[in-house]
């Protein structure tokens, strides 16, 4: 997603040629790259933004198998706007779901999931998941996609996560909080020239979210960093309370 490495990247262990975030997701052209690579889409997207032992969909999904979140092999998971299908594809393969919903604007890509993965498909207006029930989801995460989003729509997308998830289950995204944008990151994201991309980098503090979760009993589990060019994001784990019964996730 992105252009040349610098050093910032090589401090975490990659070496690539990356471009802009979303610069590359085009259907046909992504879907006709992939193959002349002989790779699946989601390798090739993961190819083309860093060459390392793991890629930062791996990195994601071991952080999440670290924090306990697949333990319970979650059974009804909502994802928003999961695009190529890179995290849900690896997702089902830990957990095999009996549901997985999905919040999606690309018509492509998301008739391109619901025919490959079986998933269903939300009418999606990006901002809400209002074709989800209160308390009837497992996990509900979205990857790679809170960065490039304007506060209150991501404070929406928040709320709405918080509002679906059941007693027990888990709350998983990437941010961009104060630890994202240390001297080393900054000075990258201006040595990588991003004035005429489409899309730019939004802040939001750590307490900030955090507090935000807490008000609606969903307590903060753990964080990790995950790189996206030319830094890094922060990708955050939060378990709602279970309920005085004891409910666990279904």
């Amino acid at each position: 997603m992105e252009s040349m490495l610098t050093s910032v990247l090589r401090h975490f262990g990659y070496y690539q040629e990356p471009r802009p975030l979303t610069e590359f997701l085009a259907f046909k052209e992504t879907f006709d790259s992939a193959k002349a690579a002989g790779l699946s889409v989601g390798d090739y997207i993961d190819s083309k933004q860093f060459s390392g032992p793991r890629s930062p969909t791996d990195q994601t999904i071991d952080g999440m198998v670290a924090l306990g979140v697949f333990d319970g092999r979650p059974q009804r998971i909502c994802e928003i706007g999961p695009g190529s299908g890179r995290y849900l594809e690896r997702t089902i393969a830990k957990c095999q779901p009996r549901y997985y919903e999905v919040y999606e604007t690309a018509a492509e890509w998301r008739d391109w999931l619901v025919a490959r993965h079986g998933v269903i498909a939300r009418k999606c207006g990006g901002r809400t998941l209002a074709a989800t029930e209160s308390a009837s989801i497992a996990l509900v995460q979205s990857h790679k996609l809170f960065p490039a989003l304007p506060f209150l729509t991501t404070i929406s997308y928040f709320q709405e996560m918080a509002r679906v998830v059941e007693d027990g289950g888990w709350v998983v995204f990437d941010i961009m909080t104060e630890s994202c944008f240390s001297s080393h990151h900054m000075k990258a994201w201006l040595d990588a020239n991003p004035w005429h991309w489409p899309w730019e980098p939004h802040l939001l503090t750590k307490e900030f979210t955090l507090k935000l979760f807490a008000d609606r009993g969903i307590d903060f589990v753990d964080s990790f960093p995950v790189p996206l060019y030319p830094a890094i994001t922060e990708c955050m784990v939060f378990r709602k309370k279970p309920s005085q019964t004891g409910r666990q996730c279904r």
